[in-house]
């Protein structure tokens, strides 16, 4: 059978946070219906495209804030989804949430319904580091959630995690870290502050009213994430992610292995045998396009061999376990340890590699410059 995920993108949020580069939007409640029903309809026509041979094993839900949608429309969504698609019997189906748009009869009534994971936006247990972040909950809000989630039902929870914010000191992140292992999350992300063009943080930035910390000292906070959470029995799986064992994130995994997955809804994103498309991003837009023509594409791109060798590397080289290379070397008909030798050695040379006959992985001094060491491939 061949394994697909499906990301579904719920463009909605109570606030736009001053570092997120996601496509989102305050929520417009007013359109929330029609929404769904355009969501629906994309759903359906890709259904009927869809391999005969093919099997969904995970649902996303992502944003955007899912939960700032009515329970009835979430309820909807996956009540369709599992009308048209093949879900295995034991689907992993996510949606994120944040805290500030969390209540304990929302969480609830998603769980009885069936949605079976959630990933909870909490980024500080710090009070002065979310007023940094532009969050709109405080550190007892987002307590208060994961305990909702808790008597919900939810025996699968995530929560996101932030390092390397302005005012953050190792002190703080510790702490931050001991309050979330308290709360024992099956999986917990902790993602390093990246400031991206567009957003509030960029302008911010640039004119030198937000400053981040030195590099020695992000270094720092990775390196106590991953030392504090594999003590605490968590396994360092993905660069930014960690999981109690079998509860590694199904759906993310699909994605860093280069598999096929769907994308629905405002612009979301799909890769299927190759081909990358991608959904225009203002809702309004997408919900006339879904309704008029059935098709909401702004792009589309075939990717050619050399880029979907990149691509292969560019995700795979982010978990821990790394590249398989014998699959990489069926897949692309090239001999591996030839084709990249020159990159390979250098690599190896500055400690930023492990490389053996058959596999690729990434060292910790790696893991942390993950980016840069990847564009010597691609280069």
């Amino acid at each position: 059978m061949n394994s697909l995920g499906i990301y579904i993108h719920i463009p909605y949020c109570l606030h736009k946070c001053g570092y997120c580069d996601f496509n989102s939007h305050v929520a417009r409640e007013k359109e929330m219906p029609d929404y769904v029903s355009a969501l629906l309809k994309e759903m359906e026509i890709a259904s009927n495209e869809m391999d005969i041979d093919s099997e969904i094993v995970s649902i996303f839900l992502g944003g955007g804030t899912p939960t700032t949608l009515p329970l009835e429309l979430l309820e909807k969504i996956l009540i369709r989804s599992r009308q048209i698609f093949p879900l295995v019997p034991d689907c992993e189906i996510t949606f994120e949430a944040n805290p500030a748009s969390a209540s304990l009869e929302k969480l609830s009534g998603l769980r009885r319904i069936g949605y079976n994971r959630i990933s909870i936006g909490v980024q500080s247990f710090q009070a002065n580091e979310l007023v940094t972040l532009d969050r709109i909950h405080s550190p007892d809000e987002a307590v208060t959630a994961i305990n909702w989630a808790r008597q919900a039902g939810f025996d699968n929870l995530s929560i996101d995690l932030m390092f390397a914010l302005t005012d953050q000191t190792p002190e703080t992140w510790n702490n931050t870290l001991n309050k979330a292992l308290a709360l024992a999350p099956e999986h917990l992300s902790t993602y390093n502050l990246m400031i991206e063009p567009g957003t509030a943080f960029y302008g911010l930035q640039k004119n030198g009213k937000l400053k981040l910390p030195e590099d020695e000292q992000q270094l720092y906070y990775f390196q106590e994430s991953i030392r504090q959470l594999t003590q605490a029995g968590y396994q360092h799986y993905e660069i930014s992610n960690f999981a109690k064992p079998g509860r590694e994130c199904r759906h993310n995994k699909i994605y860093w292995n280069n598999g096929n997955t769907f994308g629905f809804g405002a612009g979301a994103a799909r890769y299927l045998n190759g081909q990358r498309s991608k959904n225009i991003n203002l809702p309004s837009d997408y919900i006339r396009q879904i309704m008029q023509n059935g098709d909401a594409t702004e792009s589309t791109e075939c990717l050619q061999t050399l880029d979907a060798m990149g691509e292969t590397l560019m995700l795979g080289l982010r978990m821990l376990e790394g590249v398989n290379i014998p699959q990489f070397e069926n897949r692309f008909k090239v001999s591996f340890h030839s084709h990249y030798q020159e990159v390979l050695k250098k690599l190896s040379r500055e400690n930023f590699i492990k490389l053996t006959e058959d596999r690729l992985a990434l060292t910790t001094k790696g893991l942390y410059l993950a980016d840069s060491v990847i564009m010597e491939f691609m280069n």
